[in-house]
């Protein structure tokens, strides 16, 4: 999945900063594969990076399962700080301003 093709109806996304030494730092794709994840009760998926940040990726969970285990994804991800994991949020969709042409 690209995050052009992002569907917040469908999945809920969590951006997760990692740590610098942790392995997931350089492949934060193989977070997915982490044994306590992949025990989980939930599927999380690798999206891409956020940005042009190093330390910060996007993940996705289908958003009928993360409703039902929200507090579990917590737990799971948390065991994994502060050695790989610095912080977890959920992205929430928001809607686009523009500016009024005279204003800087």
């Amino acid at each position: 999945m690209s995050i052009a093709s992002m569907d917040y109806t469908l999945n809920t996304y969590l951006a997760v900063t990692l740590a610098p030494a942790s392995p997931y730092f350089s492949a934060p794709a193989n977070l997915v594969s982490a044994q306590v994840v992949q025990s989980a009760p939930f599927q999380l998926v690798y999206v891409g990076n956020v940005g042009a940040l190093q330390d910060t990726h996007l993940y996705s969970i289908p958003k009928s399962q993360y409703e039902q285990v929200k507090d579990q994804v917590y737990a799971v991800l948390g065991t994994l700080k502060p050695n790989h994991i610095r912080s977890i949020d959920v992205q929430v969709p928001r809607q686009r301003a523009k500016r009024a042409g005279g204003e800087l």
